[in-house]
C-alpha cells in the first residue's frame, strides 16, 4: 500500500469524539498542551473494503538518495520503513525535539511516522469509551505528531496479523481496526494509540536527514512499547548518534 493510499483510506474512515485536551509528559522541555481539533479516530488505516496488506506491502519503496554524501549516521539510503528517526541535539522545532520516530511508511510518495516517546496523560479509555475492556487498563494516548492530532493510529505487537493491518517491522503492525484492538488485549498484546502523526512529501524527509536533523537506526520494539517512554530518546541518542548507526 502506497503512503497516498495509506492515508486517503485513513482519513475517510474514522470514530467522532468530544475535542480533548493533551498535556503531554515530556522531560526537560515545558509541559506542552494540546487540543484536538474535534475527533480522535480509531481507524487510520485501511477501511473494510480495503484488501489486505502483506508482510512487506504491495509497493517497494523507492528511496530518494540526494546528491554527495550524508554525515555518519545519517545516511539517506537507510530511510525505509520500520526503521527510527532520532532528533539531532540541534533540531530545535518544538514538535520533534527529542523525539523518536517510527517510520510507519516510506517510498516516492513520501514518508509517515509517529513519535514514540511522547505519552500524554489522556487515558485511552477516555478517547475509545466504546472499548470496555480498557476500563481495566492503564494505556495513555500518544502524541503521534503534528499532523492531524484529532486522528488516531493504533501500534500492536502481536505473533499473527491483525485483519487490516500493516507490518511495521518484526511482530509490530500499524492497525485502526477496533476488532483488531480487541482481540490484541484479549491475547494480552502489547498496545500503543498515537494521536496524530509526523508527515512528509516526496523527497522532504531526505532533505532532513541530509542536513543532519536526524540519525536513523533499526526500530526496536521493547523502545516503542517500554513503560518508561520519556527515556527513549536520552537511551537513543548516543548510540544513534555515533558510527554504530551507520552499519544499519
Amino acid at each position: 500500500m502506497s503512503r497516498t493510499g495509506l492515508v486517503n483510506d485513513a482519513l475517510r474512515c474514522y470514530t467522532s469524539l468530544p475535542g480533548m485536551a493533551y498535556t503531554v509528559r515530556h522531560p526537560r522541555q515545558s509541559t506542552l498542551a494540546v487540543t484536538s481539533a474535534a475527533v480522535l479516530a480509531a481507524a487510520l488505516l485501511a477501511p473494510a473494503a480495503a484488501p489486505a496488506v502483506d508482510g512487506d506491502g504491495d509497493i517497494a519503496p523507492r528511496l530518494h538518495r540526494l546528491a554527495g554524501t550524508a554525515p555518519s549516521g545519517h545516511a539517506v539510503g537507510q530511510l525505509a520503513r520500520g526503521k527510527f528517526l532520532v532528533a539531532s541535539r540541534s533540531l530545535q522545532d518544538p514538535n520533534f525535539a527529542e523525539t523518536v520516530i517510527l517510520l510507519v511508511d516510506y517510498n516516492h510518495d513520501g514518508a509517515l511516522g509517529v513519535v514514540v516517546n511522547r505519552p500524554t496523560d489522556v487515558a485511552l479509555v477516555e478517547a475509545l469509551p466504546e472499548i470496555s475492556e480498557l476500563r481495566r487498563r492503564k494505556d495513555v494516548v500518544y502524541l503521534g505528531g503534528p499532523v492531524a492530532r484529532d486522528r488516531m493510529l493504533l501500534l500492536v505487537r502481536t505473533r499473527d496479523q491483525p485483519p487490516q493491518s500493516l507490518r511495521v517491522f518484526g511482530r509490530v503492525f500499524a492497525s485502526g481496526n477496533l476488532e483488531a484492538l480487541r482481540k490484541s488485549m484479549a491475547r494480552g498484546d502489547s498496545i500503543r494509540a498515537y494521536a496524530g502523526f509526523a508527515g512528509w512529501g516526496p523527497g522532504q524527509l531526505d532533505i532532513e536527514v541530509s542536513r543532519g536533523d536526524w540519525f536513523i537506526g533499526p526500530a526496536d520494539s521493547d523502545a516503542v512499547f517500554t513503560e518508561r517512554p520519556t527515556s527513549v530518546w536520552d537511551n537513543l541518542i548516543e548510540r544513534y548518534s555515533g558510527d554504530w548507526a551507520s552499519l544499519h
